[in-house]
């Protein structure tokens, strides 16, 4: 690793598309309504918008030294995302 390699600057659209990527978890107030009653997804429900947003600071730290980071860290929101919503809408027997 070279640390003397300047970073490199945080293009707009990159920007964009973390603002994008996080936006889906606007969505938990309808996850929560349609969330099983017998409380199985109630703990990741709760823990699910304190990862969407530690994961998009995340990406925002990474993208100056390390952009690949924060293409691995925007696909694993994307699956978080749709993890979520299968885990509401497909309740476990």
């Amino acid at each position: 690793m070279n640390d003397d390699m300047p970073p490199r600057p945080r293009p707009w659209w990159i920007k964009i598309i973390i603002i994008a990527v996080a936006l889906p978890v606007l969505a938990l107030p309808l996850m929560l309504e349609k969330a099983p009653a017998n409380g199985q997804a109630d703990g990741f429900l709760l823990f699910y918008p304190i990862y969407v947003v530690a994961a998009a600071i995340c990406e925002w730290i990474c993208w100056p030294r390390r952009p690949e980071i924060t293409w691995i860290l925007v696909a694993l929101m994307v699956l978080t995302h749709a993890a979520m919503w299968a885990l509401v809408l497909n309740p476990l027997p």
